[in-house]
């Protein structure tokens, strides 16, 4: 029923609803301050996206709103709730699968089972020409067995007292690695999206940081960064230590910095060796203080420190990816720029063989 509305309300705004997201249960009394602050917090790793409108309804009795992305839903990213007022909202997309993608798996299942395609077409009042096309299909996608068998993952939020529906770590992760020898042939992106579906809260912010840190890490390198942050026993002294003394070190990215103090505070707060509303300020501090920033970024950072204002894990990744990325532009066009001075050097040689020319503040002396 939410799919269908999804659709249809794409559909009447004339955008493509593989691109769209319908956030459900937002409350009626929630600023719109709140609505995009926690927005930004869930969706940043999928991109820029704009909110199209919102309808109240009243079988919620809450407001639901309708995203666009500026791409295709990445099914490994996309959450299945947002961390908003008053509770989780409800993230609704179209599913991966088209109706004939479905039945050609279910094609390919019932042939395993023993049963013959002409058995088929009876039951769901399908022509015969049909059911062979689906047929290919299925077989293209070999296998979907599992997929077809599959049973989705406990819930896990990385709280330390689980609420009512999720797992501790311990039984979640017996459960989720059991899962994991069964997926083997399941399609990487595919197990991503599964591990994600299971996880609220702390670890699925953790896993989104993760990802959008690498969108290549397999689900087997965030199980192993869960198990790393929710599963050892260090004593609250040692994590607390590790937190307070963690450093950039001299050939890692600061992105990467602040992802290996994200796994470290994480475990702090698991065990109990830092309060949860301190973690902002304490990462901020740890990144002025213990990593090489540029100008840019070390001044707006100190502001927001002065001004009592400490940005979340995810905020601040974002600041220093952009930082990232236009040191990257830099770079490259200094590059750019010397490469095309040492070609005007050659050509002006090759001009005047007997005599050298030098081009820029020097002009004219040879």
């Amino acid at each position: 029923m939410a799919v269908e509305m999804l659709q249809d309300w794409c559909r009447w705004m004339g955008v493509s609803a593989r691109r769209g997201l319908l956030i459900l249960g937002i409350p009626e009394d929630c600023s719109e301050a709140e609505f995009q602050e926690s927005l930004e917090a869930a969706l940043w790793p999928m991109g820029h996206f704009t909110v199209l409108g919102k309808v109240f309804r009243e079988e919620d009795n809450a407001t639901a709103a309708l995203v666009e992305l500026d791409r295709e839903v990445n099914y490994a990213l996309v959450p299945r709730e947002i961390l908003g007022t008053r509770g989780p909202w409800n993230v609704v997309f179209v599913p991966r699968c088209s109706t004939e993608e479905l039945l050609g798996r279910v094609f390919h299942f019932l042939e395993q089972q023993g049963q013959t395609v002409d058995s088929v077409p009876g039951a769901l009042g399908l022509e015969l020409d049909r059911v062979c096309r689906l047929q290919s299909v299925s077989q293209a996608i070999q296998p979907w067995v599992e997929t077809l068998q599959y049973q989705s993952l406990g819930v896990f939020s990385g709280s330390v007292q689980p609420a009512p529906g999720e797992e501790h770590f311990e039984a979640w992760l017996d459960h989720t690695t059991d899962m994991f020898q069964v997926w083997q042939r399941v399609p990487e992106r595919e197990k991503r999206r599964r591990l994600l579906e299971g996880l609220r809260g702390t670890a699925l912010y953790l896993v989104h940081g993760l990802l959008a840190e690498n969108p290549a890490r397999t689900a087997e390198d965030c199980l192993e960064a869960l198990t790393r942050v929710f599963g050892d026993n260090e004593s609250q002294a040692t994590i607390r230590m590790k937190c307070l003394t963690a450093q950039q070190q001299s050939d890692e990215q600061l992105s990467a910095f602040v992802l290996r103090l994200e796994v470290l505070l994480q475990k702090a707060i698991q065990k109990g060796a830092l309060e949860r509303t301190s973690t902002d300020d304490v990462r901020l501090r740890q990144v002025l203080t213990r990593a090489n920033l540029n100008e840019p970024l070390g001044e707006a950072l100190r502001r927001l420190r002065m001004i009592g204002r400490s940005p979340t894990f995810l905020e601040l990744l974002g600041l220093i990816r952009e930082s990232e990325e236009w040191e990257a532009r830099l770079v490259s066009n200094l590059e750019a720029q010397v490469e095309n001075e040492a070609g005007d050097l050659n050509i002006s040689r090759c001009h005047h063989p007997g005599k050298r020319h030098i081009r820029g503040p020097w002009k004219g002396r040879s």
